[in-house]
């Protein structure tokens, strides 16, 4: 998915907001996930997006912060080969926080729509800012960055 004159846009495969309860526009957490491993929404494999739902929903019902280093720390993320290819979340060494989500899911790119954006002015590096706040890379990132878990001393208590 290359650039191109048309409006800011991104594509999105259906599943996400059918099956996972993902919706626009996306939470801070989920813009600062994917900005944080330089990729566009449909280059997370589903079942991330499910890690990345679930840990919103625990957050929320025990009443803490929404927090992208404490998700880090539980998980890693698998760049596929080639380098173009769809990215994945598993449990880190110390294991992850969910299951559900742990058994791939199937024939999803079948089906999928474009979102578009207007009045929005790019940066130069693909990115976009709404509201003044940065959201995430539109375009399909060839140097996705892969992690390992966080280790616990870049925790805070």
């Amino acid at each position: 998915m290359g650039k191109s004159t048309d409006p800011p846009h991104f594509y999105m495969y259906h599943c996400f907001f059918r099956d996972l309860g993902v919706c626009l526009p996306f939470t801070q957490f989920e813009c600062d996930f994917l900005n944080f491993v330089n990729s566009v929404p449909c280059q997370l494999h589903p079942n991330s997006w499910g890690f990345l739902r679930a840990f919103q929903v625990l957050c929320t019902v025990l009443g803490i912060e929404v927090s992208l280093p404490v998700f880090l720390h539980f998980y890693q993320l698998k760049v596929g080969v080639p380098r173009y290819d769809i990215l994945s979340l598993s449990g880190s060494r110390g294991g992850g926080l969910f299951t559900l989500y742990s058994q791939s899911y199937k024939n999803f790119k079948q089906e999928f729509f474009r979102v578009a954006l207007v009045d929005v002015d790019p940066m130069e590096d693909g990115a976009f800012y709404f509201g003044g706040l940065l959201r995430f890379p539109f375009y399909w990132s060839p140097r996705p960055l892969s992690f390992h878990g966080l280790g616990k001393g870049s925790l805070t208590v």
